[in-house]
């Protein structure tokens, strides 16, 4: 009765097993048996070098913004919050507290004059 558990229990070992034999065709083959010397030197010579920049990207000036946008961007975080929104407490600390607790720290931001 153990000898037929045990073949039951095998049945899906050897259901996934790979095959000893390797297939026909070169292009079935796992990449590790594929790959030679001569396919990786081919591989290599028809890669492009590495001193050309790609083309369509600019490489000068990629973090760099207008004086327009850098005015925009600084007028914008000028502006005081609304003080019963999400951005009400960003001129405020509230330390570690959040959620309901920072709550009070609302109070103290609007009589401080950081937000409206």
């Amino acid at each position: 009765m153990r000898s037929l558990l045990f073949c039951v229990l095998c049945l899906p070992l050897l259901a996934h097993a790979a095959p000893t034999t390797p297939p026909a065709d070169g292009k079935n083959l796992p990449l590790r048996t594929r790959l030679d010397k001569e396919a990786i030197r081919a591989a290599i010579a028809e890669l492009p070098p590495e001193n050309e920049a790609a083309p369509g990207r600019s490489e000068t000036g990629a973090l760099s913004g207008t004086a327009y946008e850098k005015f925009s961007k600084d007028f914008a975080g000028a502006r005081l919050p609304d003080c019963l929104h999400a951005e009400g407490l960003k001129n405020q600390p509230t330390f570690f507290l959040g959620g309901v607790l920072a709550l009070p720290f609302i109070a103290v931001a609007k009589v401080r004059g950081v937000c409206r």
